[in-house]
């Protein structure tokens, strides 16, 4: 790509200072002594055919950051901006002249349907909303009852019709107005800046466009409009229509293995052109000159690597986004799913890439409606999952701006939103039934027997195999007749042999039949693990299933060793529980099955006299991990002195198998010589089992005391809380009457302040009318002696504008103010009011009279200079002496 010699400057100062002293990218030492000679450097160059298009959020204390903003703009920017602010309805608004005196660009309210054009400003009227089409802007009024939300409403449709050439840009205000919007502008690939707190009156609205985490400037608005123009001058977007931005493969695969390293996140198979886009938008940002000088950036600044990673994965959804989706899912649909699984009275649904939750609570919201309609109990699972750690974390918490009233209706936000610190949560209904996790689909294994997945605008960022492999996941996990959403620009592709079209307009499919035959290439190394929540552990679970067959392998071989040491005997294998796990030789001999509730517990299977030494032996076994052996245990039966000898072994086992107990049972002549056994002896036995007991008795005992003394320490500590509580409800009582009387009086100083605004707005209109209609020319000067207002007969005298308001009066070249120059600091100064007569040009005479600004209750300031032609009179009392001389 060849370059201008502008742009080869630019590239070099840029070089120069690429290596910064800080980590971040808008900090780095130097930057700000080179800004204006870049600014000044850069070739005036935009995309071809288009422009950027900068839409300005405002609210209470937006006008001084407007002033700010547009006082750093030059008059060719080669940027249309649109001003929206949130205006009272009722009050003539003066946002245009107020701007006017800070800005050289031009300043108009906003025509409906008027076309956009660069370097002009366009201001929202009162009352209104606007929307831009097609470079186009559209007024229309603002709906009955619907949340007061003008910046998300034109922000939306910035990122609908400019895309990447949006910018949107939140100042100071309150609410939470401008965060959709910032949101819609991100995923349209514009750029979000947003007003730092430290400059910001009121910062609660820049906050919540800067909680989104989507911000790619934060910055005093004077700040912003000298970085605007140094990111759309960049070579590498100001030209990146002309020719296809590449990043050499070894460059990409360094910046998507720092992002790895650093996130967890591999971004190999997401789409290059994608990622290249990306890394061009943010090596503009960062004011470099190459992909090279960005990689260097990277290697220094985490924070720039954890920038590029959000944007890459461009976590942006909203409540019921596309809202004909959600009207096929109500009315179609779910009645399906519900009708079909009214047996089980259970829903499964899966919601990859849920980003920040909520489409999963959206989902959510529809089902427990058709729920509480049916009046029945279901079990319903929405599992939400996300590659991004930050997403989920976000999503978890259920908090969010309470602008998302534009997207959820009323009624929806009545029954399932609760108020909290001027947000909206989640009610507990919905949130228990969504489980948020960490989640690579690429990797991580998917979930089955799903009813619905709802994975929309995913597959758009992923290679061509990517999503074929994503595609038999998503087929795989659903169960026969589950249904499938994707987003709107996604197809199934080569799967229509498997999938059924439901809706094609809205993207809606319906798995056919059985996946085995058609996932294994897809899924090879990919486990399978129902309801898996590991969130990125798979490679754990691929290990744990071969490690855990090959130990009950090493189990099994010890114990049919040990038969054979035996000879064949009976034999139990028993867990921790003393359930039979398996048995050898022949059980039913020592085993009985009693009525009732069936139990594998071998104590209540054994004969009552052997289950007191069996009970004994396990016992000891388990606590000395050694082999017990008890010889001569009298058995009842027909024959006399029938008696069993039982030896108990624990079975080693790795630390993290189930232990294992290993139980024989044999006739004393069966037993072997080298055994080492003891006779049993009942009351030997039973008094070692009494003292055990007796000792675990005054442990519970202990215990129990323990636990009794914590409770009364709590139970005291709860009450002297609950007596502050009380205190604390009384104190809280007292201040809200003081704060209902103190906002009665604020009501009523409202009021009077109102009818006072109202008094100031028609006498203001008085003093309009006479100074129209005055035929007087008198100028208003300010105490720094310019121009604070001026008549319409000054112009006739001196030739003012409107522009030169604010201006000082003596930079003005005019005879008549030469004249009066030295008067006026006099004046001002306290002095008495002159009156002269000055000669502007020959023949011409004008009467001046100066006079201080007279202020009811407070100190003269500034002056008020009153102009008289008096050329008549002059030459009336010229011509009188003239008579008076020649009849002399």
């Amino acid at each position: 790509m060849e370059h201008s010699s502008g742009e080869v400057l630019l590239m070099r100062r840029v070089s120069s200072r690429r290596k910064p002293k800080s980590t971040a990218v808008h900090k780095r030492a130097g930057r700000k002594a080179h800004k204006s000679a870049v600014v000044a450097s850069i070739p005036r160059r935009r995309p071809v055919g288009s422009f950027y298009v900068v839409g300005l959020g405002a609210s209470a204390g937006g006008l001084e950051a407007l002033r700010s903003f547009f006082a750093a703009v030059p008059a060719k920017s080669g940027v249309a901006f649109v001003v929206i602010q949130h205006l009272a309805p009722t009050y003539r608004s003066r946002m245009v002249e107020l701007l006017a005196t800070h800005t050289t660009v031009p300043v108009s309210q906003i025509e409906d349907g008027v076309t956009i054009r660069p370097d002009h400003v366009y201001v929202i009227p009162p009352g209104k909303w606007v929307k831009i089409f097609h470079g186009r802007l559209f007024l229309s009024d603002p709906e009955k009852r619907a949340p007061i939300l003008p910046i998300d409403y034109f922000f939306r449709s910035l990122a609908e019709d400019c895309g990447e050439l949006a910018i949107g840009i939140a100042l100071s205000g309150t609410g939470s107005d401008a965060t959709l919007g910032v949101r819609a502008i991100k995923e349209a690939g514009g750029t979000v800046m947003v007003q730092d707190e430290g400059s910001a009156k009121f910062s609660a609205m820049p906050d919540s466009a800067g909680a989104t985490g989507l911000a790619d400037y934060v910055l005093p608005p004077a700040e912003m409009a000298r970085e605007l123009l140094l990111f759309i001058r960049h070579p590498l977007v100001a030209h990146a229509k002309d020719a296809a931005f590449k990043v050499g493969e070894t460059t990409m695969q360094k910046i998507v293995s720092l992002i790895h390293e650093q996130t967890g996140i591999d971004f190999t198979s997401y789409k290059q052109s994608t990622v290249a886009r990306r890394i061009q938008r943010r090596i503009g940002i960062a004011q470099l000159a190459n992909p090279e000088d960005y990689l260097e950036l990277l290697e220094q600044s985490p924070q720039e690597v954890a920038m590029l990673g959000r944007d890459l994965l461009i976590n942006v959804t909203r409540f019921f986004r596309d809202g004909e989706v959600f009207d096929v899912l109500r009315g179609e649909i779910l009645p399906a799913l519900l009708k079909r699984a009214a047996a089980r009275k259970a829903l499964r649904i899966w919601v990859p890439g849920c980003a920040t939750g909520e489409e999963a609570y959206s989902i959510a919201m529809l089902v427990q409606e058709f729920v509480t309609a049916r009046g029945e109990k279901w079990d319903v699972k929405i599992f939400a999952t996300d590659v991004d750690k930050v997403s989920i974390e976000y999503a978890g918490r259920g908090l969010y701006p309470k602008s998302i009233a534009a997207d959820v209706g009323p009624e929806l936000l009545a029954r399932f939103f609760v108020q909290e610190s001027g947000a909206l949560r989640i009610c507990p209904e919905i949130r228990k039934q969504v489980v948020f996790a960490r989640h690579n689909i690429l990797h991580d294994p998917p979930f089955t027997k799903v009813d619905l997945i709802s994975c929309r605008n995913l597959l758009i960022y992923l290679r061509a195999d990517a999503q074929r492999k994503v595609m038999a996941l998503l087929h795989f996990a659903l169960q026969p007749g589950g249904y499938l959403l994707l987003g709107t620009s996604e197809a199934i592709g080569d799967r229509d042999n498997v999938f059924e079209t439901v809706n094609a307009k809205m993207r809606i499919f319906q798995k056919r039949g059985d996946s085995r035959a058609h996932i294994e290439d897809a899924v090879s190394r990919v486990p399978t693990a129902a309801g898996s929540l590991d969130g990125g552990r798979g490679s754990a679970s691929r290990e744990r299933v071969p490690r855990a067959k090959n130990g009950r392998k090493k189990i099994w071989e010890t114990i049919s060793a040990r038969l054979m040491a035996e000879f064949a005997t009976t034999c139990l294998v028993l867990n921790e529980k003393y359930e039979i796990l398996h048995s050898f030789g022949q059980p039913q001999r020592f085993l009985t099955v009693h009525p009732g509730r069936a139990s594998l517990n071998v104590l209540k299977l054994v004969p009552r006299a052997l289950s007191l030494a069996l009970s004994g032996a396990l016992r000891r076994a388990a606590k000395e991990q050694q082999t017990v052996g008890y010889s001569r245990i009298p058995l009842p039966g027909r024959g006399r002195g029938r008696t069993l000898d039982l030896k108990v072994e624990p079975l080693a086992a790795e630390s993290d198998e189930p232990r294992t107990m290993l139980v024989f049972l044999q006739e004393p002549q069966a037993a072997r010589a080298a055994a080492k056994i003891h006779q049993f002896n009942p009351s030997s036995e039973s008094i070692r089992r009494i003292a055990d007991l007796e000792d675990e008795l005054e442990r519970a005992k202990e215990k129990l005391q323990a636990t009794t003394e914590d409770e009364e320490t709590t139970h005291q500590e709860l009450q002297a809380a609950n007596e502050e509580l009380l205190a604390g409800n009384e104190e809280l009582q007292s201040s809200n009457e003081e704060l209902e009387s103190v906002n009665e009086e604020l009501t009523t100083l409202n009021t009077e302040y109102q009818q006072k605004i109202s008094e100031l707005i028609v006498s203001n209109n008085d003093l309009e009318n006479v100074l129209r209609t005055s035929d007087v020319a008198t100028i208003f000067l300010d105490a720094a002696l310019c121009l604070r207002r001026f008549t319409p007969a000054v112009t006739r005298i001196i030739p003012l504008q409107l522009h030169d308001i604010g201006r000082p009066l003596a930079n003005f070249a005019h005879p008549l103010i030469a004249a009066i120059a030295e008067d006026l600091p006099r004046v001002a100064a306290g002095g008495e009011a002159i009156v002269r007569t000055v000669e502007t040009v020959y023949g011409v005479w004008h009467l001046v009279r100066i006079t201080s600004y007279r202020r009811e209750g407070a100190s003269d300031c500034g002056l008020v200079v009153t102009i008289l032609d008096v050329s008549e009179l002059r030459r009336a009392e010229s011509n009188s002496e003239e008579r008076k001389l020649s009849g002399k």
